[in-house]
């Protein structure tokens, strides 16, 4: 009598694109939400009766709230299930939009806006943890897909919302975006998993490396971020002044379409090439701020192609930093994920702030063209740090 054994079968879990994407979603409406000012400081500063700074520095504001709450709400909310909590982020976000399309001045506006922040940095310190739970062995790749969501608010959130707020008005754009949060809302409660709260891994002798490690990442990032958004805050204003106000829209667009190409190759190469990849982001950032400042000295068609040329390149290095930056965080943190991704997300929003804030200073004294060459310098610190920094702690 002969046996016969049964084939041995390996159950491979599949990727939770549905989940995911429908994350990534979410993470769009939010990103659409905070830098909803940049294509609009205008007409929102006519309305209100401020100044263009004024608006532009809501997002120092918003910023500072999401550095300022971030970690203490995430050590309040880890003894949830992260489904949960990462829900009620979204109605806070709802509620938020909901008060500044309905803001008659500066003051209900910022009040809107600082709702919103309220769980913006805990949406962001789940968002990646969350992730690389539902897709063990592939937190790269998981990490790439979410992070698309903020791309794609470049790419076509933040254009469209320009747009629709030129066209018909800055409220009814955002009221558009409290539809866009109903409808992640109701694919997410029925696909995203339930996640119960994980105690962190007790690993001594990794403890001091990964403190030394997150260290130099911090001053990396909030280098590059403050760097990047010195400008980026006024992106709207520096594509005005070389190409008019028509063409604003068009280079938001191009600024988030090249996103879109950053954060696909990003998310591609991040798990083999963190490190070198972060290194050629903030490269190019400094070249992208040296050539958009050539633009300044062009007249005509020239301003206009220079111009996009260097909004093109920022870009796509734009797009690949949220992935790039959550990743080696995330693997410079791994015994604490949830404190990587938290203080990655706080220092992410004081880079917000303190961009806004230095843009901020270049645009009240008539010098615009100075957003670029504080995102150069800062820039090309960032890339020394991680460079001879980081990248020795992180081998």
């Amino acid at each position: 009598m002969s046996t016969t054994t049964a084939p041995t079968r390996t159950i491979e879990k599949k990727f939770p694109v549905v989940p995911l994407t429908a994350m990534s979603f979410a993470a769009f409406v939010y990103v659409t939400f905070e830098m909803f000012a940049v294509g609009l400081i205008r007409p929102m500063s006519l309305d209100l009766g401020v100044s263009e700074s004024g608006i532009g520095l809501l997002m120092t504001v918003y910023a500072g709230v999401v550095a300022v709450v971030t970690i203490p709400a995430m050590l309040w909310v880890s003894r949830f299930n992260k489904r949960t909590i990462f829900l009620i982020t979204l109605a806070f976000l709802a509620a938020g939009i909901v008060v500044q399309a309905t803001a008659t001045s500066y003051a209900a506006l910022a009040v809107g806006r600082i709702i919103a922040a309220l769980t913006h940095g805990v949406f962001w310190a789940l968002v990646g943890p969350m992730a690389a739970r539902m897709s063990p062995g592939h937190t790269g790749k998981a990490v790439g897909v979410v992070s698309a969501g903020s791309t794609m608010a470049l790419v076509v959130g933040s254009p469209l919302a320009t747009w629709i707020g030129e066209i018909i008005g800055w409220r009814p754009a955002t009221w558009i975006l409290g539809a866009l949060v109903i409808i992640a809302v109701a694919v997410l409660v029925p696909t995203l998993p339930s996640l119960a709260p994980t105690a962190p891994e007790n690993r001594t002798k990794e403890k001091k490396s990964s403190a030394l490690s997150l260290l130099s990442l911090v001053v990396f990032l909030l280098l590059a971020v403050t760097g990047v958004f010195a400008a980026y805050t006024y992106l709207g204003l520096i594509i005005a002044e070389n190409a008019g106000d028509s063409l604003v829209s068009t280079g938001l667009f191009l600024f988030g379409a090249m996103g879109l190409v950053g954060v696909t190759v990003a998310t591609r190469t991040v798990d083999q090439r963190m490190i070198r990849g972060s290194v050629h982001t903030t490269t190019i950032f400094v070249i992208a701020a040296v050539l958009s400042h050539i633009a300044f000295d062009l007249e005509g068609t020239a301003a206009i192609v220079v111009i996009f040329l260097g909004v093109a390149i920022c870009g796509g290095a734009y797009g690949a930093l949220p992935t790039l930056g959550t990743t080696i965080f995330l693997h410079a943190g791994r015994e604490n994920p949830d404190a990587a991704s938290s203080i990655y997300v706080v220092t992410f929003q004081v880079g917000i702030a303190s961009g806004a804030a230095l843009g901020a200073l270049a645009v009240d004294s008539g010098w615009i063209a100075g957003t670029l060459w504080i995102m150069a310098a800062l820039s090309i610190a960032s890339t020394l740090v991680l460079a001879f920094w980081s990248r020795p702690l992180l081998r």
